[in-house]
């Protein structure tokens, strides 16, 4: 019989549960973003960026000006917060599935997974849809897939 996950031991396969858990209570265990006095469709008209790279600029513009006030803080978690959080995934599914090897595979995988999150919070109001937000968690998933590759046995 053919074996699916060469690398997968018990440890990694918890590690990934762990850190889904945390990830999905990042994501999802926030109050909601209901604003007092607008309908759900002006709500979710309200939570949505479909131009490409338009928070990243202006979350750059306020970093690259290097004042450290609240706002500096919350950009660079952002921008950093949706890289990093997401490195583990590229590591975790190639080191657990031979399926997440194939790199094509892997990508489509991971472009599928961060759409449909990012749909959940928009519907769901426990965030936004934002087309950076796909960029910055692909990217880092992309990195956590180099990692792999990289340091793989």
């Amino acid at each position: 019989m053919k074996k699916r996950s060469a690398t997968s031991t018990p440890l990694w396969r918890f590690l990934f549960v762990v850190y889904t858990a945390l990830l999905l209570w990042l994501l999802f265990g926030r109050s909601s973003g209901w604003v007092e006095g607008l309908s759900y469709r002006e709500q979710l008209r309200n939570n949505m960026n479909l131009v490409p790279l338009q928070t990243i600029g202006n979350y750059w513009l306020v970093v690259s000006r290097r004042e450290f006030t609240p706002l500096f803080y919350h950009c660079v978690i952002n921008l950093a917060g949706n890289i990093l959080l997401f490195i583990p995934i590229g590591y975790f599914l190639p080191r657990l599935w031979l399926r997440m090897r194939n790199f094509f595979v892997f990508l489509l995988t991971c472009t599928l997974a961060v759409c449909l999150v990012e749909v959940l919070q928009l519907v769901t109001l426990l965030g936004s849809l934002d087309i950076d937000d796909l960029i910055l968690n692909l990217f880092g998933m992309l990195l956590g897939y180099l990692i792999f590759m990289i340091f793989k046995k």
